[in-house]
């Protein structure tokens, strides 16, 4: 029998945090083992906790006991914020129903956890990182006075699959620019143009997991780009007679990502997910990176990946990616019916 693959999920619960979250939950090859939880994004600390708990219910009793850890309220950088109405609508789960609220959730610090779950861990696991580094970067950080924990996370994790940053024009052809002004709308509040917001948000969380020495696969906006979340995928899902399904329809149907539907939205979260059990889906490049640092209000390249051959971390970043494939992967696991899938609580 095929041995499944573990993860552990770290979320700022957006609304394509919940697909790659339900792709994961809904795959028979992925078995995750903890969702953690960051208020550094999108959504706020105790609403996010309170929505990736319920939305264990969609997946049965077997899910329900999940552990949900609670993670950073605040960057370990900067104090760089989603604008108020991103926020209000990841604190809503975008409208969404879920099918009924976690009787008792298995809700735990993130940090303790953490360190006790690779402490006496001795399997391989794979960290999906969709929400920024600040839970890992703190984790990362701590090794650093910690040689046990140091050797037991390099020991422990298998890679990390993380969805953020971008190689910019100046580094290869073709770049992708940032994503901070074009998906803001008429909330611009930064003028940082170089920048992907997973690492804008913390960028030193960002480089302490780029400098943790665990093997990194960064998903970023060059290949997402190659992924438009368009209407043709959106039909289809709808199409899609699963609760799991009729779900994400929902949070796509939310009238601010519906808007986004076909012009700026991206299969982010998602493609980076899909990756861990088809890397196929991507191509790569590997590149010595580190995360600018210093903050320039007039000309701010804060959270950019700066390409140093010398200082960075050898990274295997994705930089293009196949549509086609990426929608049948996504959607051949959203047909999926599982056995024990809750309709209520």
């Amino acid at each position: 029998m095929k041995q499944r693959t573990k993860v552990i999920i770290d979320t700022d619960v957006d609304f394509d945090d919940y697909m790659a979250m339900v792709y994961l939950m809904q795959n028979p090859d992925i078995d995750v083992i903890a969702i953690a939880v960051t208020g550094c994004g999108a959504v706020h600390l105790s609403k996010g906790v309170d929505n990736v708990a319920n939305l264990l219910t969609l997946f049965g009793e077997r899910a329900l006991k999940t552990p949900v850890l609670r993670g950073a309220q605040a960057p370990l950088s900067f104090s760089n914020v989603f604008p108020a109405d991103v926020r209000n609508g990841a604190d809503l789960h975008y409208a969404a129903a879920f099918p009924g609220v976690n009787p008792s959730p298995a809700i735990y610090e993130a940090q303790s956890w953490l360190h006790d779950f690779f402490m006496h861990n001795d399997e391989p696991v794979t960290v999906l990182s969709i929400g920024g580094g600040t839970n890992f970067g703190t984790l990362f950080r701590s090794a650093q006075q910690n040689p046990a924990l140091q050797a037991k996370l390099l020991s422990g994790i298998q890679q990390i699959v993380m969805m953020g940053g971008n190689i910019l024009p100046r580094d290869i052809s073709p770049g992708a620019e940032g994503n901070i002004v074009p998906t803001l709308g008429n909330n611009v509040i930064y003028r940082n143009t170089v920048a992907e917001w997973n690492i804008f948000i913390d960028p030193l969380g960002a480089q302490l997991m780029f400098a943790s020495g665990v093997p990194m696969r960064l998903i970023a906006l060059n290949a997402t780009n190659d992924v438009p979340l368009d209407q043709d995928f959106v039909n289809q899902l709808n199409d899609i007679n699963t609760p799991q399904a009729k779900f994400l329809s929902a949070v796509l149907a939310y009238p601010e990502n519906a808007a986004g539907i076909g012009t700026y939205l991206s299969f982010w979260d998602p493609l980076a997910a899909c990756t861990i059990q088809v890397p196929s889906l991507v191509s790569t490049q590997t590149f010595r990176l580190l995360v600018c640092q210093e903050l320039n209000e007039e000309d701010d390249q804060s959270a950019s990946l700066i390409v140093d051959n010398e200082r960075g971390a050898a990274i295997e970043v994705a930089i293009s990616a196949d549509k086609n494939a990426v929608y049948t992967e996504f959607l051949r696991v959203l047909r999926l019916r599982l056995p024990d899938t809750c309709s209520s609580q």
